[in-house]
């Protein structure tokens, strides 16, 4: 397996800092190639242990097993970093959508016999929740977005044809994760947004979309995680609609 792939496979198992080096290594491998440890955990932002802990967690041995991998699967010693463009989030949106390559088959296997599509999030998540939730509906689809707990059960009766989607970037939102529960519990499918493949959502759902938005260390404000959301969710719908037959003339949608 390559090197690339290691890193991105067990990007699940990882823990949430763990993960953030990996994601930061995934856009430019050369910087295992270039640095030393101890350069490479400063120029992240992060401690040795943590960059150790991190090559550990993707199957190797540790940092310099690493990058004897890298230096031996790339002859030249270094990999071209993921084209910028002038966007500020390309690496993130690039890196999003390449990892939710195949869920987003999955997903769609969810919603496409669906009647109604429940949806929860809390804070910038439920704005994303809004948003998902009037793209739906221009794809005559019922669209539901939980606001309390109070609304779970008018949501999910009859539980049958109902799917849940679930946003939190973290994937520790306790509302979000009990309403997660609530659907395991009546066995309405789950499809999860999170940038945190290891959390308690994504370990949670039957079908994770996890993002790739590196946090910046003087905060994001929530803003690239949430282009990388909608994003996905561009993509899922785009694909739900080429593959669901439009409605015959005068028949209604349930």
């Amino acid at each position: 397996m390559r090197v690339r792939e290691s890193l991105q496979n067990r990007l699940k198992d990882m823990r949430p800092s763990e993960a953030e080096v990996t994601r930061r290594l995934l856009r430019d491998l050369g910087l295992v190639a270039e640095h030393t440890l101890r350069e490479l955990a400063a120029r992240l932002g992060t401690s040795d242990t943590t960059v150790i802990r991190a090559c550990r967690a993707a199957g190797f041995d540790g940092f310099q097993d690493l990058k004897y991998h890298v230096l031996r699967e790339f002859t030249n010693g270094r990999v071209p970093a993921a084209p910028s463009g002038q966007g500020a989030y390309d690496a993130d949106l690039a890196a999003t959508l390449c990892a939710c390559d195949s869920a987003i088959d999955g997903a769609v296997s969810l919603l496409r016999p669906a009647r109604r599509v429940a949806l929860i999030g809390v804070g910038a998540s439920r704005g994303v929740a809004l948003i998902a939730a009037d793209i739906l509906f221009t794809l005559h689809r019922q669209a539901l977005v939980l606001l309390d707990d109070q609304m779970t059960a008018f949501a999910f009766t009859p539980p049958r044809g109902v799917v849940l989607m679930a946003i939190s970037h973290s994937g520790e939102t306790q509302m979000v994760l009990r309403v997660v529960e609530e659907a395991g519990n009546l066995g309405i499918p789950t499809i999860g947004l999170s940038n945190e493949p290891a959390s308690e959502l994504g370990r949670a759902v039957d079908v994770l979309l996890a993002t790739q938005a590196v946090e910046k260390a003087s905060g994001s404000y929530a803003i690239a995680p949430r282009i990388c959301q909608l994003a996905l969710l561009d993509l899922l719908f785009a694909q739900l609609q080429s593959t669901t037959l439009p409605a015959r003339s005068g028949e209604v949608t349930a």
